[in-house]
């Protein structure tokens, strides 16, 4: 999220990427990777670069805004060893420090102040092309998964990681009203209102179990998958936390169409079940409407981002109208 450094205009960015180099060979001097080269990446939640090593192995750098909670920096951390470790999931683990750290802290001038992290790179590529119908359910097997490593994970003392619930989905409606006139007229954004107040109350009816809420991606889209010899690997953990299995499911439901939706779930359902009984579909569609009002939300601010969101409002419009109406919307194309 780029405002997280307030690096919303050009010129902002080119001071930020200047302060961010400077963290950059701080942080560099605490481990023993000896850097042939590194490539600036991008800015999103993160400052990221690619590391190459004298003997050409990869790794990611992360710069953190300096005002993340470093508590929660260090549990991603704990995540992804477990992930590996636990369940031979192939993540992005950490590279520990020369003082044995997963978070380096550095100071740059004027006292300000960053925190770096390091991970081994995944290799491989984001796909391109149409997904076959076997990769669609692999997406899902995979999810499943992380969820069923989640629903037994016990977390180690200070582990503290996001909750998404109603609070942060209540915050980012607020921000979707400080801007939906970049898109949405104001009959429009009232009908946001209605959808956002059911998922409100639709959510605190859920109950939490093993089998229905832990540990998640909360990011899973098929940019954060990297595919190498045939097979997906989850990469970019820095949303994760607690929340439903099935927000999981919905979100990742945002990128596909109606039959890659269920697909999704043939594969997610061959490793878990998914335990919300006679009401699943209800529950998915509650999902899947909190995301995608959190994912406008996230986009409205931007004015190169607005052109999309108005491109895209037809359909938007659509799926909150069939929410509000109690007509199903996940499985089958509705009219715009």
């Amino acid at each position: 999220m780029n405002e997280a450094f307030n690096a919303d205009t050009e010129d902002s960015r080119r001071m930020l990427l200047a302060q961010a180099e400077a963290a950059l060979t701080a942080a560099l001097e605490q481990y023993d990777l000896q850097e042939r080269e590194i490539a600036f990446i991008q800015v999103s939640e993160h400052v990221t670069y690619r590391i190459e090593d004298a003997e050409g192995k990869s790794y990611l750098l992360r710069i953190h805004p300096g005002t993340a909670p470093s508590r929660e920096i260090a549990s991603e951390m704990e995540w992804l060893s477990y992930l590996s470790k636990v369940h031979g999931l192939q993540v992005p683990t950490g590279v520990a420090n020369r003082a044995g750290l997963s978070l380096t802290e550095v100071e740059t001038e004027r006292g300000r102040q960053w925190k770096v992290t390091v991970l081994h790179w995944i290799e491989g590529d984001h796909f391109e092309g149409q997904f076959s119908e076997d990769q669609i359910r692999q997406m899902g097997a995979l999810m499943a998964r992380m969820h069923q490593a989640a629903s037994v994970f016990e977390a180690p003392e200070g582990f503290v990681r996001p909750i998404w619930d109603e609070a942060p989905f209540e915050q980012a409606v607020g921000r979707l009203k400080k801007h939906y006139r970049s898109y949405l007229n104001e009959e429009e954004f009232h009908l946001y209102e209605q959808a956002a107040a059911k998922v409100t109350a639709h959510m605190s009816t859920l109950e939490r179990t093993a089998d229905t809420f832990g540990m998640i991606h909360a990011d899973y889209h098929e940019g954060n998958l990297i595919f190498h010899e045939g097979e997906f690997h989850p990469i970019d953990f820095g949303r994760c936390g607690y929340g439903y299995y099935m927000y999981d499911l919905a979100q990742a439901f945002i990128g596909l169409f109606p039959l890659q939706r269920a697909l999704f779930l043939e594969g997610y359902e061959s490793v878990m079940p998914v335990s919300f009984g006679p009401d699943g579909v209800h529950v998915l569609e509650t999902f899947f409407i909190k995301s995608l009002i959190e994912n406008q939300s996230y986009h409205a601010p931007h004015s190169w981002e607005t052109a999309e969101l108005r491109d895209s409002k037809p359909y938007s419009v659509a799926l909150i109208r069939h929410y509000l109406e109690f007509k199903p919307f996940l499985y089958n194309g509705i009219p715009v």
